[in-house]
């Protein structure tokens, strides 16, 4: 949901994270890559926004009620620690392949903090587990392989996207880092 060749309208983006969010609280098997796909819809909706399609605030308001009351329900305050959970895993990985992905989790995750901070999303599980991300994605920042095209929706606040240190890294060692394998290989 991050990014399509038409994009959808900011209320269009809404009604699908909430969508995904409803189903990922009533048991979906699925519900794992719902509630993933939902806070991908938050970098979508910062796009919309950064083109000039913002909602009217009182939708907006509704909007992110209904995200914070549904992230608490049913299945997704395990499905959203899952969440959390992977960005870390990526992070883990991020001198590897994982740095660009755990980067993409981390922003979503930080819309969520700023958006919905008088919502009480984040508890104190929540700021741990980001801090934890946050220490691995420094470590992994001195080997990382570098983020060739950050893309222009990152704010400068997103410190993680330009982390890398390795910005001489040479696309063999690039490739071989990303993909486990030889240029040769591709």
């Amino acid at each position: 949901m991050v990014e399509s060749e038409t994009p959808l309208s900011a209320e269009a983006i809404m009604r699908a994270i909430v969508s995904a969010l409803e189903t990922a609280g009533s048991g979906s098997a699925n519900g794992s890559a719902l509630v993933g796909e939902a806070l991908g819809g938050l970098i979508a909706l910062r796009q919309r926004a950064a083109h000039g399609d913002v909602p009217a605030p009182e939708e907006l308001d509704h909007f992110r009620r209904r995200v914070a009351e549904l992230l608490k329900a049913g299945r997704n305050p395990g499905r959203f620690s899952q969440y959390r959970e992977h960005v870390l895993e990526y992070a883990e990985r991020g001198r590897f392949d994982g740095y660009e992905l755990a980067s993409l989790g981390r922003s979503a995750l930080e819309f969520l903090r700023e958006d919905f901070a008088d919502l009480d999303v984040f508890d104190d599980m929540t700021e741990s587990d980001l801090a934890e991300i946050d220490e691995e994605l420094t470590a992994a920042a001195e080997e990382a392989p570098p983020i060739l095209d950050v893309p222009s929706w990152v704010p400068e606040s997103h410190w993680w996207w330009r982390a890398p240190k390795q910005t001489d890294m040479s696309e063999e060692e690039r490739r071989h880092r990303l993909y486990g394998g030889e240029l040769d290989d591709y």
